[in-house]
């Protein structure tokens, strides 16, 4: 067995000399390397006594749909290619031919043959029957095809002196002589091609530990054989689970690993598709696999970076369309790492955050010539409209009423931002959003009141606040007519325009990049911009026509 070497997938690989993967990341090579070691002494293990040391073992590799495991899987088998034999197969592009037995041991012949020293093939009788029509009786259906069940195949098949006496007795069965001569030849066709198929299962299975045997031997190469099948919960419910048994039955050999890529919460639910709502589908799996490793959520802020068209947030993309968004940021990559931290405070699925951010991206590409939207507050909308959607409904239509009991039993208001922040845990709550503002872009002095015009001597660069400050102070301004006015804070009295209050409070404050004045900075930008004159009804808009875009996973 050879040694495993971590893996490094740092940087992306050559795009001249092999098959091209961008640089990881997810953090994904040191699972690849911890697998790698563990499937490797689960399938051959010198160790072990000589009747043992080669196994079959199948893994489960559990991750939703849209969280890189198409990447994971090809970047890992060509890995192992360099050491040991590998075979990569995507289910989903071969469920068109109905025979999974048919798509793995094609892959299998295919793929092994440009890696062995010996001759890789099967007899053609060996694989002819799989061609031909499904085993009706091997598959259950032989009352579809036929119109006859198993008793009464049976009792066509053997003379009435071979029958049970009592089998014979009950009235309900069918004698031999009711059935047409065409049943009856298409009945022993049946019988003939079941028994067909498993001499060619026998076949092939020797002719797949004979290849383990080789491998074994060829300089170069190490057991265990890795099987890749990807995409499975993609394929089509029927095609889904004969792929399952076909592993289970047929590929059964000592020194083949097999490595089955899912979405195991929605293959569940393929499975269900077929037996019911009430059949246990967890416990069904748990038959076909040795183990189930699941792949840890990503972190979104790098998941974002891998999926998303990152052009669309750049300074001179939004320039050249004359539109503007909110947060500026100095970089794309900033601009998504904002967004990431408003899914991940509500736990939203990695597929999820590429769908919504894919339509953040779709909204400003559409927005026209002068323009102006705040990500933040579609992201926060498009969590709400995914996770719960009546909620969505009430606060974009301005209808959102909370109340509880207070002290003395009086029935008191809850407000938007308290209602929202309740289920979103501490360190979400705390997690910084990056603001980056060039203040002498928007003005050079300051309204400070009754005293001279102050200099604006705030400096470029990031300014943080916490999430739980933005949903106070600028999501829930929006939607929420119980927030306090931040004017109202700052007002001495005088007659003043809500910019010249806005004006005077950072005139007023020290001058440091601290949460406070990113709040005043905001506050400031909305009026002078007038952010603040998007309406419930236009944010309405743009989340329910770019809504139904849905992400299907990378081509």
């Amino acid at each position: 067995m050879h040694d495993i070497k971590d893996f490094y997938w740092k940087t992306e690989t050559n795009r001249k000399v092999e098959e091209y993967f961008p640089a990881d990341k997810l953090d994904r090579a040191r699972y690849a390397t911890f697998l790698s070691r563990l499937l490797a002494q689960e399938g051959f293990d010198e160790t072990r006594p000589d009747e043992e040391q080669k196994k079959n073992y199948v893994l489960n590799l559990n991750a939703e749909w849209g969280a890189g495991k198409t990447y994971f899987l090809k970047r890992w088998s060509r890995e192992l290619i360099v050491d040991y034999p590998v075979v990569y197969i995507d289910a989903w592009q071969q469920d068109y031919s109905d025979d999974p037995f048919l798509t793995v041991i094609a892959g299998i012949i295919k793929q092994l043959k440009l890696q062995a020293k010996f001759n890789i093939t099967i007899p053609k009788s060996a694989v002819s029957m799989f061609k031909a029509v499904a085993p009706a009786i091997a598959q259950g259906l032989t009352k579809k095809i036929s119109g006859i069940d198993l008793d009464e195949l049976h009792t066509l098949l053997f003379s009435d002196d071979e029958i049970d006496s009592e089998q014979n007795q009950n009235s309900n069965k069918l004698a031999v002589s009711d059935f047409s001569p065409a049943v009856k030849a298409l009945a022993q066709n049946l019988i003939k091609d079941h028994e067909a198929k498993n001499k060619s299962i026998e076949v092939i299975k020797s002719k797949l530990d004979d290849w383990v045997s080789k491998f074994e031997k060829q300089e170069g190469k190490s057991l265990p054989i890795f099987i890749f099948i990807d995409e499975l919960d993609r394929c089509r419910p029927s095609y889904a689970v004969e792929m399952l048994e076909t592993i289970k039955h047929i590929f059964d050999v000592k020194g083949i690993v097999f490595v089955v890529a899912t979405d195991t919460g929605q293959l569940q639910h393929t499975i269900k598709s077929i037996y019911g709502e009430g059949f246990d589908a967890k416990v069904y799996l748990g038959r076909f696999f040795n183990s189930r490793y699941s792949l840890k959520r990503p972190v979104l802020k790098d998941f974002l970076l891998v999926h998303s068209d990152t052009t669309k947030f750049e300074s001179a993309y939004l320039e050249s369309k004359n539109i503007e968004i909110l947060p500026r940021t100095e970089t794309p990559e900033t601009a998504l790492a904002n967004i990431s931290v408003v899914l991940d405070a509500f736990q939203v699925p990695p597929r999820t955050a590429i769908q919504i951010t894919e339509r953040i991206t779709a909204i400003i590409v559409n927005l026209p010539n002068g323009k102006k939207v705040d990500v933040l507050v579609l992201a926060v909308l498009f969590c709400i409209y995914e996770k719960d959607h009546p909620l969505y409904e009430e606060i974009i239509n301005g209808r959102f009423k909370r109340t509880k009991r207070g002290n003395e039993s009086k029935i008191i208001d809850i407000s938007l931002a308290d209602f929202l922040q309740k289920d979103i845990s501490e360190e979400y709550l705390s997690a910084e959003l990056i603001y980056f503002i060039d203040p002498l872009l928007y003005t050079s002095q300051f309204y400070n009141g009754r005293f001279v015009p102050k200099d604006n001597k705030y400096f470029e660069g990031n300014y943080p606040i916490s999430l739980s400050k933005f949903i106070e102070n600028t999501f829930c301004k929006t939607f929420d007519l119980h927030v306090v006015d931040f004017n109202v804070i700052y007002s001495s009295g005088e007659d003043l325009t809500e910019l010249q209050n806005a004006e005077k409070a950072l005139a007023q404050h020290k001058i440091e990049a601290s949460p406070e004045v990113t709040l005043l900075w905001l506050n400031y930008i909305y009026i002078k911009n007038e952010y603040n004159k998007i309406t419930k009804e236009q944010y309405r808009d743009f989340i329910e026509l770019s809504s139904p875009l849905d992400y299907m996973g990378d081509s």
